[in-house]
């Protein structure tokens, strides 16, 4: 039987694990304006950051608050301190490589459901996997699938099924939503495709707020 311990570092090695596969997919998942071209869109820098807390229930995870009364509320504060450094870090690494505005958070809900957020003064479009194998070659799901979900563009990748004949789980979901100049781009090993593409749509709709006022 797992100890306390042992399954609070579990989970928050599954939450790092996520955040490394969601930057592999994010390495070849969109172009961004300084790739085409345009002077005029690169010289209109839109001046991005990402809010403490998004529709659903969800706390940065910079925030001890995002693990208050879960299983790693013992280690909130040492966590919060990584993810601001990583928070702080990141922020300035992808404008500085990207060319462009651009910003990115972890967030939390249920204590232990991580979520992985990044913004970019970008149209969007140039999103996909290594590859899209075609499920009639491996079986009727290959392990990798690109589909629409709402208003976003989704990559879902599968663990193995629990059984035979059962439909192999999602592992982790990646969508891609654009409105405007900004585009989002949110992953989660936790949360369904739908409720990301929805809670991007509700950030996207508060950050162009914030750019009209």
């Amino acid at each position: 039987m797992s100890t306390p311990t042992s399954s609070r570092t579990s989970t928050w090695v599954g939450i790092a694990l996520g955040i490394v596969i969601l930057g592999l997919l994010a390495a070849f998942s969109i172009a961004l304006p300084e790739a085409s071209g345009d002077e005029d869109t690169k010289d209109a820098v839109i001046e991005l950051s990402l809010p403490d807390t998004l529709p659903g229930g969800y706390t940065a995870s910079d925030d001890a608050q995002a693990f208050a009364g879960g299983q790693l509320a013992a280690q909130a504060d040492d966590i919060a301190k990584q993810e601001g450094a990583n928070q702080t870090y990141g922020n300035k690494v992808l404008p500085d490589v990207l060319g462009t505005s651009a910003a990115t958070r972890t967030y939390v809900a249920n204590g232990t459901d991580a979520v992985f957020v990044q913004v970019f003064q970008s149209t969007g479009g140039a999103f996909a996997p290594n590859s899209i194998p075609d499920p009639a070659n491996t079986g009727g799901q290959a392990a990798t699938e690109m589909k629409a979900v709402g208003d976003g563009a989704c990559i879902l990748s599968y663990g193995q099924a629990q059984a035979e004949g059962q439909a192999a789980p999602v592992a982790f979901s990646q969508c891609q939503v654009t409105s405007g100049e900004l585009t989002v781009q949110i992953g989660s090993s936790q949360v369904t495709a739908d409720d990301l593409v929805a809670v991007a749509d509700d950030l996207l709709t508060d950050l162009t707020k914030d750019q009209d006022q």
